[in-house]
């Protein structure tokens, strides 16, 4: 009989519960060993360099020469670099090496047209004409402090002085054209521009400002003729002026009877200045008067 109690106890299924839960845990299985999967090295992910710290760069001292020229040419070199404090530095440097030149005042007055210091470019500039009263450089350089801060009968007469120094100085007849523009003084401003274009060394901006006067008196097929100079010397102003007055006979305004409920309409005058320093950097200090930078203004409206 304990043999038969035995084999039927063996035969009886026991149901059992988990600790804790609700859920009948059925009968284990055996468990299937799982597919053997080869691993793919995953690819490494490609970050930007994160580049160290360091301590905020402070620049690099210069020294200042010793030499006049040497001052002077290291000065000009900043300038062009943006670097207007140091370069500063260098032309203050200049003038107490050799206080008869006036080539450092000059430039100093640039950098103060450029920085907006009116009053100590008219210094610089007035300085210089005192010291070089022949060099229509020194001139034009005070025509254009004197542009700069709105004193038009000033600006005329130091850059018609500086005309009669040195004919050829096309900077000096580009920017009294140019004041005449802003007076709207457009025969006289075409006069200036036509001296500016005719001589060498005219740039494409010139040409547009040629165009730009004309263009105001109704001389419409030369103004056609001045930008298409221009742009063929670079002037993006001149090329769209160009391909404005395709086909346009007058821009004369008949002036009619009024009638109701119409209105006049009138085309803006063109920009008189199309490019910022086209001449950026000046090649040498024996051809100087070819490197002056262009007038800055707004658009004439």
């Amino acid at each position: 009989m304990k043999s038969l109690r035995a084999v039927l106890f063996a035969l009886v299924v026991i149901p059992v519960v988990a600790c804790g839960s609700d859920r009948e845990v059925p009968t284990p299985t055996a468990t299937p060993m799982p597919p053997i999967v080869q691993r793919v090295p995953l690819p490494v992910p490609v970050v930007d360099a994160v580049k160290p710290v360091t301590a905020q760069q402070v620049e690099t001292p210069i020294a200042i020469p010793t030499n006049y020229g040497d001052a002077l040419e290291l000065g000009k070199q900043l300038a062009a670099k943006g670097d207007q404090s140091r370069a500063k530095e260098m032309f203050e440097a200049a003038i107490k090496l050799d206080k008869k030149q006036s080539e450092p005042h000059i430039e100093l007055a640039r950098l103060f047209i450029t920085s907006g210091e009116r009053a100590k470019a008219i210094k610089s500039a007035n300085k210089a004409v005192k010291l070089a009263p022949e060099s229509s450089q020194a001139y034009n350089t005070l025509g254009r402090a004197e542009l700069a801060r709105f004193n038009y009968e000033n600006a005329i007469a130091a850059f018609e002085q500086a005309t009669v120094l040195n004919p050829d100085n096309v900077w000096a007849w580009n920017n009294l054209g140019y004041v005449h523009l802003e007076r709207k003084d457009y025969r006289k401003a075409a006069a200036a521009l036509v001296e500016a274009t005719s001589r060498p060394g005219a740039t494409g901006y010139m040409f547009n400002n040629l165009g730009t006067a004309l263009e105001q008196v109704d001389e419409l097929d030369d103004a056609r003729v001045a930008y298409e100079q221009g742009g063929e010397l670079g002037s993006t102003e001149a090329k769209a002026s160009r391909k404005r007055l395709e086909g346009v006979d007058s821009i004369i305004v008949m002036e009619r009877a009024p009638v109701e409920k119409a209105y006049e309409l009138r085309e803006e005058m063109p920009e008189v200045v199309d490019e910022v320093d086209e001449e950026s950097v000046e090649e040498s200090v024996e051809d100087h008067e070819v490197e002056e930078p262009q007038v800055e203004a707004p658009p004439m409206t």
